[in-house]
């Protein structure tokens, strides 16, 4: 009778806790993840992702909430914390110390102010070992800046948002943070390394194809912008049922972006597959360059073993063999001298061999180091390529 009395009890006391509450904080143990809406005044959620964005009055206490003036569908970018008093303001956060993280900022002007004129500001991270100038804009594409660093022993970090011209006003429309693994993930990076992304590339996926995912599909929660190329073949198997799983491979990449392909039409010279890649940093960068190869969409273009000469500013970097079993292949260049602001990526077949060139995935990083401060740009540049915006971050136990 007293086990009774004590379930229903338990009962009542479980039902009477908000479920929004409950779901919210199973979604972050889960996640090991901590996702900000800033400005907003309630939890706000992903339906097609299972997001769950928090309020940010817990790290930060200057500032003023604002809504956008413009139509969005993502439900976090709808407001934003500005900060029109003071010249720094610093959201405190809460990390786990040496530790490998994934951290984003959105910005999303949206003409809160009805002023019509997109601000510049400074973004300052790590007590400014890590700084950057963020540029805004009128268009209604939020502007992201991301980095994969490692934490130092003392966990918490400030994010410091820094007003560096007159009447230009500061402000923010999301922080999110991820730990990831420490051993599998982008294994060239040192302590003293963070990198600065530059891009993100979803070959051959088309529009219906999302840029995020569930935490099933992509455990550190990347954005990964899908991208048809007209000249190529674009193989897509399809936007469909996504199992729960990812790629067991290095970095973790989600299977649903290793289905589709860009594949050149033949394997001669003239049908190597050409890529610009744009930087934010229009002087010398040192730039990491990771590959993503699947045969599974592209079994019916390519032989038992498709061999790849990949060259970046026509320089030979990397020769990789990529066997139908075993057929998933990740090939990491770095570090890469890159000047100019563009590098020009192109993948051919080696070796006279008849299987076109195709290439799944890609992601670019700039270096930074972080172990001497930065000084500030005046444009969207990362100084010494540091994009860092240090984003929010509250690491919670998975």
């Amino acid at each position: 009778m007293e086990n009774y009395w004590t379930t229903v009890i338990l009962v009542f006391l479980l039902a009477a806790i908000p479920a929004s509450f409950q779901y919210y904080s199973d979604v972050v143990a889960a996640y090991n993840r901590i996702a900000i809406d800033c400005g907003a005044t309630k939890i706000t959620w992903d339906n097609i992702t299972t997001y769950a964005w928090e309020t940010d009055d817990r790290y930060i206490q200057s500032g003023e909430n604002k809504l956008v003036s413009i139509s969005t569908t993502r439900d976090e970018m709808k407001t934003l914390r500005s900060f029109p008093s003071g010249l720094k303001n610093c959201y405190n956060l809460p990390l786990k110390t040496l530790s490998k993280y994934l951290l984003r900022a959105g910005f999303l002007y949206g003409n809160y102010d009805n002023l019509q004129k997109p601000p510049a500001f400074g973004l300052e991270v790590q007590g400014n070992s890590m700084n950057v100038t963020v540029a805004t804009s009128l268009s209604n594409d939020t502007i992201y800046h991301e980095f994969i660093f490692t934490t130092r022993k003392k966990g918490n970090v400030d994010v410091c948002l820094v007003q560096t011209q007159v009447n230009q006003v500061p402000f923010i429309s999301s922080l999110e943070a991820k730990a990831i693994d420490l051993e599998n993930s982008y294994r060239f990076m040192t302590e003293n390394v963070a990198l600065y992304l530059q891009s993100r590339i979803n070959y051959g996926a088309n529009s219906s194809v999302p840029e995020r995912f569930a935490y099933y599909v992509d455990p550190y929660f990347r954005v990964w912008k899908p991208e048809l190329v007209p000249r190529y073949r674009n193989i897509d198997n399809g936007f469909g049922p996504i199992t729960w799983e990812w790629t067991e491979i290095e970095n973790d990449p989600p299977n649903v972006v290793l289905d589709s392909a860009i594949v050149a039409t033949n394997a001669s010279d003239s049908e190597s597959i050409f890529l610009p890649i744009n930087f934010r940093e229009k002087y010398r960068v040192t730039a990491c360059f990771i590959l993503y190869f699947d045969v599974s969409p592209v079994q019916q273009f390519v032989e038992e073993t498709s061999k790849l000469d990949i060259f970046i500013d026509g320089q030979l970097l990397n020769t990789t063999q990529i066997p139908r079993v075993n057929r998933r292949v990740v090939v990491s260049m770095c570090p890469v001298n890159i000047t100019g602001g563009t590098a020009n990526l192109t993948i051919s077949s080696a070796d006279n061999a008849t299987s076109p060139p195709f290439l799944n995935a890609i992601e670019v990083y700039s270096v930074i180091g972080v172990s001497k401060a930065a000084p500030s740009s005046t444009s969207l540049s990362v100084l010494g390529t540091f994009f860092g915006l240090l984003m929010c971050s509250l690491h919670v136990f998975l």
